[in-house]
């Protein structure tokens, strides 16, 4: 929201000046239901420092650099309006590529590159990283099998529609534990996955999937059906 970005931007401020940091600095922050907080704050140039200046058409390594040399500087006003695109970067994760990597994630981080991509519309900035990193819209014919893990409420209750919509054309649903729960109960067939380390409880004998392992655990396990390919979207 809006509000979010203005508390964003302030806390930025706030966060480089109470550190006196005299150059460039990387935050990560999270956001939940509004409010905002900080991951971490790295007195460093991230891979994001580039691209943000091609985006915003502002040169920042060269007022950086001006600012660790102690040369004059002034502050930089930038109308987002004015700006005639949006940026976006899509990280590729190595369990896309390679059979049996560990697709949970951590605070680790488990990305093994990303793509910056640049659209109208911050839809299609995202579609154009994703198709970049090899995202394609599978076939219901032979790649039917879509995982899906929605947080709150109102935002399973908003998906139904488009949920019913991907059974409608073809494809099998799965989702995490919860969202499976919502959806199943909503009257769209979908495959509950179990969290690693969480035992099964879903009535095997119930499931409307068609998609059986010898294993027991393996048929209820997120890890594995993400891991060895299972899992087409």
């Amino acid at each position: 929201s809006d509000e979010v970005i203005e508390n964003l931007v302030k806390d930025t401020a706030l966060i480089g000046k109470s550190l006196n940091v005299s150059g460039p600095f990387n935050i990560q922050f999270i956001v939940r239901n509004d409010e905002l907080k900080v991951i971490e704050c790295n007195l460093r140039a991230s891979r994001s420092f580039p691209f943000v200046s091609k985006t915003l058409g502002v040169d920042f390594i060269a007022v950086a650099t001006r600012a660790m040399l102690g040369l004059p500087t002034k502050p930089l006003s930038i109308d987002l309006s004015l700006i005639p695109h949006i940026g976006a970067k899509v990280a590729q994760f190595s369990w896309s590529r390679l059979p049996g990597a560990d697709p949970i994630l951590g605070v680790e981080m488990g990305s093994t590159g990303e793509i910056a991509c640049y659209g109208k519309t911050r839809y299609e900035a995202y579609l154009k990283g994703m198709m970049a990193v090899g995202f394609k819209l599978p076939n219901p014919k032979t790649r039917p099998n879509i995982l899906v893990s929605i947080g709150t409420y109102k935002e399973k209750a908003l998906f139904l529609p488009y949920a019913k919509m991907l059974i409608d054309n073809g494809y099998s649903l799965f989702a995490t534990p919860g969202t499976a729960d919502f959806l199943n109960e909503n009257d769209i067939p979908t495959k509950g996955l179990e969290w690693p380390l969480q035992k099964p409880h879903h009535n095997r004998k119930n499931c409307k999937c068609d998609c059986f392992l010898d294993d027991e655990n393996e048929y209820w396990s997120l890890s594995h059906h993400l891991s060895y390919g299972l899992i087409h979207m």
